[in-house]
């Protein structure tokens, strides 16, 4: 038998690393599907009527200002993650106008009423919903 002396360890390091690679893996790969699913609903698929909207938002809300940002050159042709997530949760009705105000005005340093949001939130969505039908008839 070898002399082992008292002091040493017989945990072999190079295991203790693989498990520990090993769970990282693991935990990403859980993540993974929780931070997907975290994203605009745009933000992993096409969606050609939201894109059609950020269009009319650069014709339409181009050279207005969110605080210190122009709407087309700042916040769209530089694609501003924010500014796209928050914009596609207000054209996909998961948040209300107020809060998408409310939202761009804390992130951008301005005011809900803000000339560049009041813009945004005068546009036409595609998926207006229909009037509420009419009870009793």
């Amino acid at each position: 038998m070898p002399n082992i002396p008292p002091n040493a360890s017989l945990s072999c390091p190079h295991a203790q690393f693989l498990h520990v690679r090993s769970s990282r893996r693991a935990l990403v790969v859980a993540l993974f599907p929780v931070v997907l699913a975290a994203c605009a609903p745009d933000a992993w698929r096409p969606d050609d009527p939201f894109e059609a909207f950020l269009d009319q938002v650069q014709r339409k809300c181009g050279e207005v200002r969110i605080g210190s940002r122009s709407i087309g050159g700042d916040l769209l042709q530089n694609a501003d993650a924010y500014f796209l997530d928050v914009t596609s949760r207000y054209y996909h009705r998961e948040i209300s106008g107020r809060s998408y105000a409310e939202a761009l005005a804390g992130s951008f340093g301005t005011k809900p009423d803000s000339p560049g949001i009041l813009c945004v939130l005068n546009l036409k969505r595609d998926k207006d919903p229909l009037p509420p039908p009419v009870l009793g008839m």
